[in-house]
């Protein structure tokens, strides 16, 4: 009984060898795949978010640090969507990094494309800054703030948007606890989105210029 198991393991052995001998073998070579991305989002450039974040930090130092984000990933410079007739939407974001540490997304609510003055809306806006070994201030704003401003300038032809503001923050709007001020100017080329049709209009049919 014994010598009978041991032929059959012996033949087993044997048997796998063979299938992992003729699995090893130099076959024929086949197609080569397509490279692999590389992981790397194109960055652009184009106008800029720019300013001073003026305030106190939560360890009672004065800030005043100078601000300027110009890059952006993916998708327009800057955008203009439109709901009515009397109801226009400018949108724009800058960043120093991907990762948006040093950041700013802006959107500006007018009457019209031409519009000299709207209602600014800071949705969101990040600093960073190193002061020393191990150690880095971060600001950044909560929830949506919005300001009255004016000398807005939208050019149809170029799309070229360019505008100024001023926020003032409480401690509540601010990760510092304390008031704080963000005055800043910004530009983009915009391009003007059709998503909506005018309500009452036939369907499809666009909101003017």
């Amino acid at each position: 009984m014994k010598s009978k198991t041991f032929k059959t393991l012996a033949t087993c052995v044997v048997a796998a060898s063979i299938l992992v001998t003729s699995c090893t073998k130099k076959g024929d070579t086949g197609a080569t795949g397509a490279a692999g991305a590389n992981g790397v989002v194109p960055v652009s450039s184009d106008g800029f978010i720019k300013g001073t974040l003026i305030g106190t930090r939560q360890n009672g130092a004065q800030i005043n640090e100078a601000f300027n984000f110009t890059n952006y990933w993916k998708g327009h410079s800057g955008t203009l969507d439109s709901t009515s007739a009397i109801s226009y939407t400018f949108m724009l974001q800058r960043a120093v990094d991907i990762y948006s540490n040093n950041s700013a997304s802006i959107s500006v609510s007018t009457t019209s494309p031409t519009a000299t003055t709207g209602i600014l809306n800071l949705t969101s806006f990040s600093f960073t800054k190193m002061l020393g070994t191990n150690k880095e201030f971060d600001f950044t704003t909560n929830g949506n703030n919005n300001t009255t401003v004016n000398g807005l300038n939208y050019d149809k032809n170029s799309g070229l948007f360019t505008g100024s503001f001023t926020i003032s923050l409480n401690g509540g709007q601010n990760s510092t606890g304390n008031a704080a001020t963000i005055s800043g100017t910004f530009q983009a080329t915009i391009t003007q989105l059709y998503f909506f049709t005018q309500h009452g209009a036939a369907p499809n049919a666009s909101v003017k210029d």
